[in-house]
Parts: structure tokens; C-alpha cells; sequence
């Protein structure tokens, strides 16, 4: 019998040399000796264990009776989870199980309620263990003096000489929680092959990685042979040693360590898959990688998805996330729709099956951060998932009264008529305008009631100020609302319903970028801007982020003590608008935008009169930029025929100001008036027009 094992482990020695050209065997084996002489010689002190200690750890008989759920010919993962990646495993467990038919999956335990929820589940395929049937002295030491996610790295190279001691498996691949599997796993394995170790390069920036590693600590394997459990030993004594979160110059985690493994290890292998832990950072704001969909395949560079990395991803609840918590980031529709989605849908499923059990086990598995701090917000809805079809989708929000329902009208017009990517959130002041707007069954908007959104200092304030003033104290609160009860909004662009859009708004965003709000300059006169303010209140935009939400609460105060049309020496204010001089001074992270194009109006244009207008292949000019909007402000519809289009004093309106900006506004008026019509079933909608004495004599009057 001896002999027979003999000659069985000779053969297996020489298959795998067979693996190599027959000119590396020989300098292999020769390696192979001179490392089994200086195994004894660790490369960096290891850590001193306990007197009478040893890592041939015992294993408690809680994990005894597991054996039966071991596939012998599966494909062997290890993950360590905790309460607050409960969601997230099972996730991860339900991608394996959709992408391979025979894998074990060895999971640690961090805390009695996963491992208590998990065993009742009875996963196929699953081995529990308790990170306490495993604990040593050091372990326990070192679990005092260490954050919850640095015992948990800690753990790592621990966890995997356990199996290999316990189980004896071949080799067993490390993975975090929070990954997830598009494809069969075989790839990863066919590209390990018999390398000891398997690595990831981050494929991140420079920098980045000189700080945080050039490998992935979240994918990582190792075989179990004498090449990968010296490697694995030598992780396990540095992360023994230091492994925290904080930096120390030279390594940071678990992971930076990893630099060091090619340098001073043999056989180790370094994915050049790009399929294999992709991830945000060397697929979204990094690299330059072609994305396709083939036959339900998602291809990176002509590579297949094998598995992707959802780091940085909160829950707060089975609808609400934020899909990378470091800082704002965009997603482009591609990699949101088949890559982000599919993950959401997972994950929304096993959180609604846990919360229909056991709504306490989901308290405790949801992040127990506020939604406000949301970095990358996204609410999961049925109009959310409309806007992820574009790379780009506008969220506007406005006041409507029935004095503006014309003007509203042909905002709405201008909009749909240049972009679909939009959204029109519109507060309706009064029952009549709410009525109407309704029944004209616009696409693209949201109607709220002002019962709704009153409360009682808004009720206690409402007789004491004019419908103008009521509507611009409005403004901030109508702001929070949207952001603070619409899930699927992630920002809100707030206009008044006297303005136009000449061509796609999307520059605004662009300019936006990730800054809180943005504010346009008036570029008014120097008198003006002293009375009425430096920035224009009837375009402003906010995030669903804690500081712009701090800047909204400001502004409410403010126009809730005073908001009227008469400038206060005593408030420094007029409006709701001249308060927004202060928000540079006293918030940080705000854009103000410089694109001319964006904010044009009487007081920028025909005030100033330093500005052409021009038009070129159908698109407006303002000087070299594409005119954007422009806000048809103290302008007066008389008739369906007449129009004062500036009723504060009589102005000069260049021709070609005329004839590019204010008759095609009024052509859209024009037809707007007609769609009223129709929608009311009357030819008489004069209650809509302006209410002026009869004696009224236009400042500015203009017919088209």
C-alpha cells in the first residue's frame, strides 16, 4: 500500500511540473528545495504569539457536522460577514448559484444573528463557522484593539488556513460579500490554473494605488500546497502585526501587503482578465473600457463579466441607496442598467423577503446612516428606472399659479421639444390650476397639491403676504419637499414658469457637475444687483445631499421671517432672492455657473445691451454660446394677440432680440393658448390673460 501511495504522489508531483515548459522544471524544482530549507526564515518578524499558543487552530464542534453540504469537485469560496453584509452575501450566494452548478461556499460568521439567520435558511452548498469556534488568544486580543472591518481583514488569511486545515481543499478563493458573479466562476480558476496565488490588479490610478495597493484584497486565492500556504502565512503574520484602516505611510489594511507577494513569493499569478473584479474604480471613473451586451453577456474590452466588486454600497432600505458612499460619482446608463440593476434587483428581493419574516433582523442589517448623507444617491421607482435610459435626465420643479398656467404651458412646451430626458415636479397654489393641469395629461410631470406641502407656519404667514410673495416663500420648501419625498430624485433644477429653454439644458448639469447647488449670476446693472441681488432665484439647483439640504433650511428661515416685493434695509433682502448673496459666504461647495447661455433675461440682454443675438443652422446665439434659456420676467400677456413684454418702464429690445427670443416665445404662448382651449373646452380663457384696468397702456407692447 505504501508503495502505491508513493508512486500515486509521484505521479501527482510530476502532472503538476507538467503544467510548466520542460526548460523551467528543473529551476522549479530547485526552487521548490532551497525554499523548503529557508521556510524556517520568515522574510518579516512575525507576531509573538501567546505562551503555549499555536495556530493549529482546534475547531469547536459547532462546525463538526457540516461535511454533508461540501461538494467534492465544487468550486470552494470563503467570504467573512457580519449583520451589516447579511443582504449582501445572500446576494452573492443567489449570483453563484445562478452562474455555476457546483461550488461551496465556506462562510464566517462575525456575529450570533447572521450565523443563527443563515443556518435556518439552509443554503445548499454552504458551510457555516463561526468566528468564534476559531478564535485563539491573539485573535480575541487583537479583536479588542481593532475596528469591526479591520478584525475582518485581520481574519482573512486565518480563515483560509482554517479550511485548509479542517477541509483539506485543494485551494479555496477569497471574496467579499459585496461581490457579485455575472458569468460562470470556471473562468477565474481557469486563469489561476496552478499558480499558488491568485491576484487582482486594482487597475486604478497611480496615486491611488501607491496609497491603497496595487492588488484587490476583496478577490484573492490560494492553494493549498506549499507555495500558497507560505504565501498565505506570511499575510496572515503582517496582518497580525498591523492591519487598520488608517494609513501608516507603507501599508494600509490588509491589502498593501499584497505588493510585496510577487517580490517575495514564487508562482504567483496576476489576473489580466479585465472581466474578473471589475469594479468603480477601474471601470467608471477610471480607464477608458469599452462596454457591449452580447446575448445576455456583458463584454469589458471584448472580455466577458465574470464578477464585479459593489464596494462602497449602502442600504438604507429595499428602495433607497447609495451606490458609492466615498463621494458623488456618475454612472453611465450602460453600466447602471446591466450592471447596477441586475445587482439592485437581487438585492431588493432578498431585503423584502427578510423584512416580510423578521422586520427586526432587517433594522439591524440596514446602515444606520441618514439618507441625506448619500454620496451617490439612488431611490429604486418605476420613473427612476425611466431616467436610467439616458446618461443624463433633468429634474425640474416649479410654482404655478392660474395666472401662469399660459406661461407654464409653454415652458413645458419648449422642454419637450428639444429633450425626453425630463421631469417637471410643478406645486399647484390653487385647486383651479391643479384641476387644469390635470386634465391637459402632460407626460413629464408630477402635479402637487399646496395641501400637501402647507404646513402650519407656511398656513400662519400665507394672509399676510401677496400671491408673488407667497409663491417666492414657497420656493426652498417646494425644493425639500421634492427631494426629501421623491425617491428617484437625486437633484432638482427649480425655474420659474415665465421661463423658456432654446436648446438642451444639459450643459447646466454638465457645468453643475458634483458641487451641492448651483446659482446663476443676474449680470445686471450695479444698481440692480445692489437692490435686487447678485444671483437670480428663478433658476437655482440643489442636490439630495446633507449640505445643499442645510442650505434649503437655511433659505426657508430666511424667506419665512420676510419675503416682499419691497427691498428691506433692515433684512438686506428683497424677495425670497437677494438672500442668496450670503450662501457663497456662509455654506462651501457651490457652483455658480459662468455659460452665458444658461440664464439670459431682460436685465442680462436688454438692459445691458452688450450681447448679440444671432441664429446659425436653426440654433440661437448669444455672442458664441447657444442661447439655453431665458426668462421671460415682468412680461404681461394681455391677449391671445397682445403682450407687454416688459411692464416695469419702457426699453429698447434690439430687432434681432425680437425676432429669435420673443416670437418664437410667443408662437409657443400661441399654442399653448390653443391646447387650453381644447383641454377646457372653450374659446374664452381670457381669466388666464393678465388682469389689467381697461385704461391699461403697455410699457413695452409687442403682436406677433
Amino acid at each position: 500500500m505504501n508503495n502505491y501511495i508513493e508512486r500515486l504522489l509521484a505521479k501527482l508531483k510530476n502532472s503538476y511540473f507538467a503544467a510548466f515548459p520542460s526548460s523551467e522544471v528543473e529551476h522549479l524544482q530547485k526552487d521548490e528545495k532551497e525554499e523548503i530549507i529557508q521556510s524556517q526564515n520568515p522574510i518579516i518578524p512575525m507576531t509573538k504569539l501567546e505562551e503555549h499558543e499555536t495556530w493549529d487552530i482546534q475547531v469547536s464542534a459547532a462546525i463538526e457536522n457540516t461535511d454533508k453540504n461540501i461538494m467534492i469537485d465544487g468550486l470552494n469560496f470563503c467570504t467573512i460577514v457580519g449583520k451589516e453584509y447579511l443582504f449582501k452575501v445572500l446576494a452573492f450566494y443567489e449570483s453563484l448559484k445562478m452562474n455555476s452548478d457546483k461550488f461551496n461556499l465556506f462562510i464566517c460568521c462575525m456575529d450570533q444573528l447572521t450565523f443563527s439567520f443563515l443556518q435556518d435558511k439552509d443554503l445548499k452548498n454552504v458551510i457555516l463557522i463561526p468566528v468564534k469556534s476559531f478564535e485563539n488568544p491573539t485573535l480575541k486580543k487583537i479583536k479588542k484593539e481593532r475596528k469591526i472591518n479591520e478584525y475582518c481583514w485581520t481574519l482573512k488569511a486565518p480563515f483560509m488556513e482554517l479550511l485548509f486545515r479542517k477541509y483539506n481543499i485543494p485551494r479555496v478563493l477569497y471574496c467579499d460579500s459585496d461581490l457579485f458573479f455575472f458569468s460562470n466562476p470556471q473562468a477565474i480558476f481557469d486563469e489561476w490554473r496552478e499558480f499558488a496565488v491568485y491576484l487582482c490588479p486594482q487597475r486604478d490610478s497611480k496615486n491611488v494605488e501607491e496609497v491603497f495597493g496595487k492588488f484587490q484584497a476583496g478577490l484573492i486565492g490560494f492553494k493549498n500546497n506549499f507555495h500558497g500556504r507560505k504565501s498565505l502565512k506570511w499575510w496572515r503574520e503582517q496582518c497580525l502585526n498591523w492591519c487598520s484602516q488608517e494609513r501608516d505611510g507603507e501599508n494600509f489594511g490588509d491589502q498593501k501587503y499584497l505588493d510585496k507577494i510577487p517580490i517575495y513569493f514564487h508562482h504567483i499569478k496576476i489576473s489580466t482578465h479585465l472581466g474578473i473584479d471589475a469594479a468603480p474604480w477601474n471601470c467608471i471613473y477610471n480607464n477608458n473600457y469599452k462596454f457591449t451586451k452580447q446575448e445576455n453577456n456583458i463584454y469589458i474590452d471584448d472580455q466577458k463579466l465574470i464578477v464585479f466588486h459593489f464596494a462602497c454600497l449602502s442600504i438604507f432600505d429595499e428602495n433607497q441607496f447609495d451606490l458609492w458612499s466615498l463621494s458623488p460619482l456618475k454612472i453611465n446608463k450602460f453600466i447602471k442598467n446591466n450592471i447596477y440593476i441586475p445587482y439592485l434587483q437581487t438585492l431588493r428581493q432578498v431585503i423584502k423577503d427578510i423584512k416580510h419574516v423578521d422586520t427586526d433582523i432587517f433594522n439591524q442589517c440596514v446602515t444606520n446612516k441618514e439618507v441625506v448623507t448619500a454620496k451617490t444617491f439612488y431611490g429604486y421607482t418605476k420613473l427612476r428606472r425611466e431616467m436610467d435610459q439616458y446618461d443624463t435626465f433633468c429634474n425640474f420643479g416649479t410654482i404655478v399659479s392660474q395666472n401662469y398656467i399660459l406661461q407654464f404651458s409653454a415652458l413645458y412646451l419648449s422642454l419637450a421639444e428639444k429633450i425626453k430626458n425630463f421631469h417637471i415636479w410643478t406645486l399647484c397654489v390653487d385647486s383651479y390650476t391643479y384641476d387644469v393641469l390635470d386634465k391637459m395629461k402632460l407626460s413629464h410631470i408630477t402635479l402637487i397639491n399646496i395641501a400637501e406641502l402647507e404646513n402650519e407656519e407656511l398656513k400662519n404667514i400665507k394672509n399676510t403676504r401677496s400671491l408673488q410673495e407667497y409663491c417666492w416663500t414657497l420656493k426652498p420648501y417646494l425644493c425639500s419637499y421634492i427631494l426629501l419625498n421623491y425617491e428617484e430624485v437625486d437633484h432638482i433644477i427649480y425655474c420659474d414658469a415665465d421661463k423658456c429653454f432654446f436648446s438642451d439644458p444639459t450643459p447646466l448639469l454638465e457645468e453643475w457637475g458634483l458641487y451641492s447647488i448651483f446659482l446663476c449670476r443676474q449680470r445686471g446693472t450695479p444698481d440692480l444687483e445692489r437692490k435686487f441681488g447678485m444671483y437670480q432665484a428663478g433658476l437655482i439647483g440643489f442636490k439630495r445631499e446633507k449640505n445643499s439640504l442645510d442650505i434649503l433650511s437655511w433659505w426657508k428661515m430666511k424667506c419665512l421671517e420676510n419675503c416682499s416685493t419691497t427691498y428691506n434695509d433692515y433684512y438686506n433682502s428683497w424677495g425670497d432672492q437677494k438672500y442668496l448673496d450670503g450662501i457663497p459666504n456662509i455654506f462651501g461647495n457651490i457652483k455658480i455657473i459662468t455659460n452665458i447661455g444658461i440664464n439670459v433675461a431682460p436685465w442680462n440682454l436688454v438692459m445691458n445691451n452688450n450681447h448679440n443675438i444671432s441664429q446659425k443652422n436653426k440654433q440661437i446665439y448669444i455672442d458664441n454660446e447657444p442661447l439655453i434659456s431665458y426668462h421671460f420676467g415682468s412680461m404681461r400677456i394681455i391677449n391671445k394677440n397682445e403682450f407687454d413684454i416688459w411692464f416695469q418702464e419702457p426699453l429698447f429690445f434690439a430687432p434681432d432680440t425680437l425676432q429669435y427670443i420673443y416670437t418664437p416665445y410667443i408662437k409657443l404662448i400661441k399654442r399653448a393658448n390653443k391646447k387650453l382651449q381644447k383641454t377646457l373646452s372653450s374659446t374664452d380663457i381670457s381669466h388666464l390673460y393678465a388682469q389689467l384696468p381697461i385704461n391699461y397702456i403697455p410699457q413695452n407692447p409687442y403682436t406677433v
